[in-house]
């Protein structure tokens, strides 16, 4: 069975939050994952831990800061990225728009969460037409 990980999850398992704990929970008892968006996770992450160790709260500043100094104030979290992401099976997006915008009507769901829905939806697809 395949698993499909959003951002959220999948920052909780790189920095302690108070979901950590059940996420690593799920995460130890799969064997193949996939997931949405490293470069949404990479983000999400760094912004957190510049907000939380370093008090940057906007892009901008957060760029001049890697600019200045490195990625070194977040060490710890890309070590953490390595371990979960080799395991993980990154999947690109759906594309069509169509399908995406009809989810996010029909279902009420916000842009992103329609994406998942939709790319699931493709990817069901897809597997049941390769059977």
């Amino acid at each position: 069975m395949d698993v499909f990980l959003d951002t959220g999850f999948i920052v909780s398992l790189l920095i302690e939050t108070d979901e950590t704990e059940n996420a690593r929970k799920f995460f130890n008892l799969r064997t193949l994952l996939q997931a949405f968006g490293l470069r949404g996770d990479f983000y999400v992450g760094i912004k957190i831990i510049a907000k939380d160790r370093l008090g940057i709260r906007n892009p901008y500043s957060l760029r001049e800061y890697i600019k200045k100094n490195g990625y070194n104030f977040a060490d710890d979290f890309l070590n953490n990225m390595h371990e979960v992401f080799d395991v993980l099976e990154v999947i690109n997006d759906v594309r069509d728009l169509k399908l995406i915008e009809s989810i996010a009507k029909d279902y009420r769901l916000l842009p992103n969460d329609a994406l998942i829905a939709a790319t699931c939806k493709l990817l069901r697809n897809k597997e049941d037409s390769d059977v």
